[in-house]
């Protein structure tokens, strides 16, 4: 896309003039040039502009298909703002979004049409007395389209964004990542997320090949695997999950892929690095899509943390102190809250009070990201969530860093810590720091690890070692899945014998699996908290004279499970 153009329907339009006979879209069932995807989208652009007002809210369905993709570039260019609705959502959901935005038409995109159809919004997604159609807001705001948010942190909120932006932000993927007629970007984000808007957007302003398939071809693993090989995709934007899950071959044809969507860890960079150029990047929902993509890494230098990048699009950035205390770092670095400024913030969010809009003043928009970052040697790397900070035993603790100081060690490809009870009966009480992990290293050889990279207040008592992390529909990790899988794995019974019974409660305890007789139950991960639980758990299983003094002074769990043992007799 040339820096000329001044919007990405200009580059699109250019594209199309360009590259008539090259393939635009590639689908399971055939191919749509870009001579038939500009024919699609003028005559689509033109039922737009006669049916609807300026400012008007056009749906379309986020199914995909061709048609989708079509609709979307004639929204751009008929200057209509748009929102993508999945029909796979409940009712009430959509109507929510339909009734927000004064939606009154659809566009209707299934698999078996040529380009999309615009119905009126269907009965179960609107109420007969509700309005319809008409500007959410001025004209002036130039909406290009809505979002919503996943909600993961409370209520799904509505996201305005301006369209002017997209221009820059796809003008700078198109240079970074090196993408001309040749290219072919497989489309894998869901067209509710925003992601699907770069990927979508710098493969057809370059003239490109965008691959559209249906979501059983996408599947994380073996089945993404296939689908890059059999569809010669060279482009890749996908989650750390996916690239977690998927391995690279030398069957496949990929140039660029780019970590999007999480933290990166340093072992997706060495797996996906020795086959293509590898990227990671930054966004948030409540910008104008990618803030920052990194150029291509080299996983020497990712051994401690993946960098975010340098900015792309209109957008400045700024690091403002943590509640509570000025904005610091450890040596030279400088740790905070990261704010984006600039046009590529968005306008707002559209609540049931009106516009609640990003802005300090009348030119300035302003949004703070709620995320934690450090800048070193004038890199930005992610942190955490400031909402997702833990308090455990008196201390406030980052949970991204501690992961990412895990995910260090080569054997450990992803981790994920949280607070949680040491006792599952109390699940109130999150007074153990729990790190999950995914990778070939032992419970004790993380802990020896942890503890030469982190503060002792920041080890975790329990390293809980998992076959792969569960991971929800939005590609994060399912806390709340990981908690119920540790919970479930019990002590041992009653029936069992005193060595056996203690070993269990200490397994379960620290996540050491393979704890024994000769270990020190402090060497083991062991700490105040745990050693309460412990005494607990053994006058429940009748050793009433067990106490504190008894684990502290045992040089091992052999020691302990005797003294207890004759106490009992």
């Amino acid at each position: 896309m040339s820096a000329q153009h001044s919007s990405v329907a200009d580059a699109l339009a250019a594209a199309i003039e360009r590259h008539p006979e090259r393939p635009a879209i590639e689908t399971a069932d055939g191919v749509v040039t870009f001579r038939e995807f500009g024919r699609l989208v003028t005559e689509f652009a033109h039922e737009l502009r006669t049916l609807s007002s300026p400012g008007e809210f056009i749906g379309i369905e986020a199914v995909r298909t061709p048609a989708s993709i079509i609709a979307m570039a004639a929204a751009l260019r008929a200057e209509r703002p748009f929102v993508f609705l999945d029909p796979r959502d409940s009712a009430s959901s959509n109507h929510a979004k339909v009734a927000s935005l004064f939606v009154a038409w659809i566009a209707e995109t299934s698999a078996g049409a040529s380009g999309p159809v615009l119905v009126p919004t269907p009965t179960q997604w609107r109420a007969a007395d509700e309005p319809t159609g008409g500007a959410v807001v001025p004209l002036e705001d130039r909406v290009g389209y809505a979002i919503h948010t996943s909600g993961s942190t409370g209520e799904p909120k509505c996201v305005l964004v301006s369209a002017a932006p997209l221009a820059g932000v796809i003008h700078d993927h198109v240079r970074a990542l090196e993408l001309g007629p040749e290219s072919r970007t497989l489309q894998f984000a869901r067209l509710t997320f925003d992601g699907c808007l770069t990927e979508i957007l710098w493969t057809l302003t370059a003239g490109a090949c965008l691959v559209v398939l249906g979501e059983e071809h996408l599947s994380p693993g073996a089945v993404l695997q296939a689908t890059l090989e059999k569809h010669r995709v060279t482009h890749l934007k996908t989650t750390p999950y996916a690239l977690t899950a998927t391995d690279p071959t030398t069957a496949m044809s990929l140039r660029h892929v780019i970590n999007g969507g999480g933290a990166c860890r340093p072992a997706v960079v060495r797996k996906w690095t020795a086959h293509t150029d590898f990227h990671n990047a930054y966004g948030t929902t409540e910008s104008t899509v990618c803030n920052l993509l990194s150029a291509p890494l080299n996983p020497d230098d990712c051994t401690d943390a993946v960098p975010l990048g340098t900015v792309v699009g209109d957008c400045g950035l700024e690091v403002a102190q943590l509640p509570g205390g000025p904005a610091t770092g450890a040596g030279d670095a400088l740790r905070g809250e990261l704010v984006i400024t600039g046009p590529s913030v968005a306008i707002g969010y559209l609540t049931s009070q009106g516009l609640r809009r990003f802005a300090e003043g009348p030119a300035n928009r302003v949004y703070r990201t709620g995320d934690i970052v450090e800048v070193r040697d004038g890199q930005y790397y992610f942190v955490e969530r400031l909402d997702r900070q833990l308090k455990v035993r008196g201390y406030r603790l980052d949970p991204g860093e501690i992961e990412s100081a895990a995910c260090r060690l080569d054997t450990v490809v992803e981790a994920a810590v949280d607070a949680e009870a040491y006792d599952g009966d109390d699940p109130s009480a999150a007074d153990a720091l729990v790190c999950y992990y995914q990778g070939g290293a032992s419970p004790r050889e993380l802990r020896t690890h942890l503890e030469a990279v982190l503060d002792p207040y920041k080890v975790p008592s329990v390293l809980h070692q998992v076959e792969a992390l569960p991971y929800t529909r939005n590609g994060k990790v399912d806390r709340d899945a990981l908690r119920a899988r540790r919970q479930q794995s019990g002590a041992a019974g009653h029936e069992a014998g005193p060595a056996e019974q203690v070993l269990a409660l200490v397994r379960r305890l620290t996540g050491v699996a393979d704890a024994g007789v000769e270990d020190n139950f402090f060497d083991l991960g062991g700490d105040s908290a745990s050693t309460v639980i412990l005494v607990n758990k053994l006058k429940d299983l009748g050793w009433m004279d067990a106490g504190v003094r008894d684990v502290l002074r045992a040089e091992n769990l052999k020691v302990l499970v005797d003294h207890v043992r004759e106490r009992g007799l």
